[in-house]
């Protein structure tokens, strides 16, 4: 079989997914990592080559480059024999697509692009900022209220009941940074299916070999 290289950043959270649907879809990937991208940094010619977007996960598998993530896992799914990472009936697909599209088009942006990454960035005059502290109050209320929409649907283990299929790839690894965050906890304490559904995500192999192994400045974030 010819190989699957995923290119990427190891603290992408959308970068994790993708290596996440190789492993449960039990396929050997190279990921390639030099040379990429830097957080915060301009995108390299070598990515520009493959996206011209400037942006990861990308997979390259024989003659064929995909970027986005949710196509790319999709890709995964239908190309390789495996466990389905995606419900069989085609009302659970629709649905599906709903929820990849709440992941990346709303969660990826409040969790990460509003809250985590301004956290983790900010310097010392913008975190001693009250307008930068309000800010961040309104985000957290803002995913705390999303987050209390999505968990009634986690009653019963993940999205799909016991099969963890594409979206609960995308959503979970942006809870893990979520919970590193001043506030988190307190966010996921009020939402416990969610809440259980990240410590059964946290024992799964997939997730324990694709963790990002946040160092002490984003754990200390405060």
């Amino acid at each position: 079989m010819s190989k699957v290289i995923i290119y990427g950043m190891p603290r992408s959270s959308l970068s994790r997914t993708v290596r996440i649907a190789c492993i449960e879809k039990q396929i050997s990937f190279e990921f390639r990592t030099k040379g990429i991208q830097s957080p915060g940094a301009e995108p390299t010619p070598e990515l520009l080559q493959f996206n011209p977007f400037g942006k990861v996960p990308v997979l390259v598998h024989d003659n064929l480059v995909l970027y986005e993530t949710s196509a790319i896992c999709r890709y995964i799914d239908d190309a390789f024999d495996g466990p389905l990472l995606r419900p069989v009936r085609k009302d659970k697909v629709a649905r599906m697509e709903q929820w990849i599209s709440v992941a990346t088009t709303r969660l990826d942006t409040q969790i990460l692009r509003q809250f985590v990454i301004p956290m983790v960035f900010a310097d010392t005059e913008q975190r001693n900022d009250l307008g930068f502290a309000v800010r961040m109050k309104r985000m957290g209320d803002l995913i705390a209220h999303d987050l209390k929409i999505l968990d009634p649907h986690y009653d019963d283990g993940w999205l799909f009941g016991q099969r963890f299929t594409i979206p609960d790839m995308l959503i979970m690894p942006m809870i893990h940074y979520l919970k590193a965050m001043p506030g988190g906890p307190e966010i996921l304490a009020e939402v416990p299916n969610l809440d259980t559904a990240f410590k059964n995500f946290q024992a799964r192999h997939s997730a324990a070999v694709t963790d990002p192994l946040l160092p002490d400045r984003i754990l200390r974030t405060a």
